[in-house]
């Protein structure tokens, strides 16, 4: 291979690595993203199910649905990531992720999310977090746990989402647990 091509080569490989770590670090920076991975009590379990949906397949997935659903499509269009993880209990600690559980919704709640759900029965745990702008208007995040005696499940979707929107899909989708959420938070002033 000429010497040319090589450099070229290098070089596009350090612009699309360069790119990829930025992108990286704009996601984690991001105020409705949230790490699940401090969680304890996954050691060496593999979840059953997996999703990472990044910002190129969701525009993907934005176009298609500009033709069926425009509503839909101006949802995912602010979607920056969604990511979701099932673990199946059997390959967990559900008492040690349920008391990690807590420690970070003890974080999120410091961080200024604000917890929407909240169940503690028998052996369910369930927090659903939204990180609202400061005026309300957008939802940067949503943050599912939820650890039961079958599965656990963890999902963070990010982005730039107006209630309107929030609400024109949970009606599309027949998502009752959503459109039955009351987004009506006091700002402090």
């Amino acid at each position: 291979m000429n010497r040319s091509i090589q450099l070229l080569i290098a070089l596009l490989i350090t612009v699309g690595l360069s790119m990829s770590a930025q992108g990286q670090s704009t996601i984690n920076d991001h105020p409705g993203f949230v790490d699940f991975s401090a969680l304890s009590g996954f050691a060496g379990a593999e979840p059953t199910v997996q999703i990472s949906l990044k910002t190129p397949l969701l525009n993907m997935v934005t176009n298609l649905l500009k033709q069926e659903d425009e509503q839909a499509a101006s949802f995912v269009s602010k979607l920056l990531r969604v990511n979701v993880n099932v673990f199946e209990s059997s390959d967990v600690d559900i008492n040690e992720i349920a008391s990690s559980m807590a420690v970070l919704a003890d974080e999120l709640d410091a961080q200024g999310w604000e917890r929407v759900v909240r169940v503690r029965e028998d052996e369910n745990h369930v927090d659903i977090y939204f990180r609202l702008s400061d005026d309300a208007d957008l939802i940067y995040g949503i943050a599912i746990m939820a650890a039961e005696e079958s599965e656990t499940v963890l999902v963070n979707i990010v982005g730039d989402i107006s209630v309107e929107d929030l609400g024109a899909l949970a009606r599309k989708f027949d998502i009752d647990e959503l459109s039955e959420i009351d987004i009506d938070v006091e700002i402090d002033q």
